[in-house]
């Protein structure tokens, strides 16, 4: 890469600070490289909120909110935005297009091959009765790799293993994100006296996440008499998911084993890590085709239990640190919990080691380098 002069790069996304996601903290991973490389960078994403600035400039980093002609599904559709990337992508040496973007099409049409960049997050699910949406983003993602420099997955698993799209894998380039250091000092490295198991959830509250089989859980070991505590952290007034968070609470209304923490600050995190046995993610759809919290709570030192499904079993699968269930098994669920907890070799420093050897900033970078 040629860092002489600077290099203009326009990432477009649906999804932008303060937007809270997996997606989100992968772009932010992406910026902090463009940065270092002295790029220009600009952000061309939809307003969310309407107490978000239209423009601004911050850390670095020009932002360009554009406002919702309508809502699909949980996103938005944004006419503004098209007609402010038809403005200014001619002005920029890269365009780095974050995928689900619902204004795809007509984008897709003025991406040129040789300095378009696609990142591939997932496909969005819908379920069978919203099969115009899902096949709208499976044509229309499939289209962008073909018009796409590099397509960049997080997981390999992930995207081949999505209906003919290992046949669209030639220009594929396997990006995982990264984890940041922490200090040692911060972290409770000390064995737990007590008997009790606390199990950890940290996310959206949403169906995606599969969060009820934690109190399926719950019911199955208060029938075998095993002390446990499970910890459900994440906001309970997301309005998108109201009805779902209601339900849940009302299912586990009675039950002492079960304590929903609301959202958590990155300060809080540490807290919340040190004081979990086992970190669960039980999701349940392609909405979720890695989960970087995974990577959060190994690096913690914190033992993973995953779903079996494309992508998020990648983490796993390369570092040892955890098992993997089959979708909403609770049984396998809880005998994968009581086999972490009589392990001796998942201990928090072998865990920790795995994830940076595997996740850190250098491999990141370096893989990135490779797009340009």
């Amino acid at each position: 890469m040629n860092n002489n002069f600077s290099k203009k790069i326009l990432i477009v996304t649906d999804f932008y600070t303060p937007h809270i996601s997996g997606i989100v903290t992968y772009i932010d991973q992406m910026i902090s490289f463009f940065k270092k490389k002295k790029f220009i960078v600009t952000v061309l994403t939809t307003k969310h909120n309407t107490d978000l600035k239209i423009s601004e400039y911050h850390k670095s980093i020009n932002i360009i909110r554009c406002n919702p002609t309508f809502s699909i599904s949980r996103g938005t559709y944004s006419f503004e935005l098209i007609k402010k990337f038809l403005l200014i992508y001619k002005n920029y040496d890269y365009i780095n297009v974050h995928y689900p973007l619902t204004e795809i099409f007509p984008l897709i049409f003025l991406l040129k091959k040789k300095n378009t960049i696609l990142n591939y997050h997932c496909l969005p699910e819908f379920g069978i009765l919203n099969i115009i949406f899902k096949s709208y983003f499976y044509f229309f993602g499939l289209i962008a790799t073909i018009k796409s420099k590099k397509t960049v997955v997080l997981s390999k698993d992930y995207f081949e293993n999505i209906i003919f799209h290992k046949y669209f894998s030639f220009n594929l380039l396997e990006i995982p994100p990264f984890v940041n250091k922490y200090d040692a000092k911060l972290i409770n490295f000390s064995k737990k006296k007590n008997k009790e198991i606390i199990i950890g959830f940290l996310g959206r509250i949403c169906k995606e996440k599969g969060i009820e089989i934690l109190l399926k859980l719950s019911d199955l070991f208060i029938k075998r008499n095993i002390n446990h505590k499970i910890l459900i952290a994440g906001n309970l007034n997301d309005k998108r998911f109201k009805k779902y968070i209601d339900n849940l609470l009302f299912i586990s209304k009675n039950n002492k084993n079960i304590e929903f923490l609301n959202k958590i600050n990155e300060g809080d995190k540490l807290k919340f890590f040190n004081r979990i046995d086992v970190f669960i993610l039980p999701s349940v759809n392609s909405f979720e085709a890695f989960g970087i919290v995974q990577l959060e709570a190994m690096n913690h030192g914190v033992p993973v239990i995953a779903t079996d499904i494309k992508g998020v079993r990648s983490v796993i699968n390369k570092t040892s640190n955890g098992f993997l269930f089959k979708k909403n098994n609770v049984k396998e669920l809880a005998e994968k919990i009581l086999k972490i907890k009589d392990s001796n070799q998942l201990n928090k420093q072998s865990i920790i080691k795995k994830t940076k050897d595997n996740y850190n900033k250098l491999l990141f970078e370096g893989l990135v380098e490779k797009l340009f």
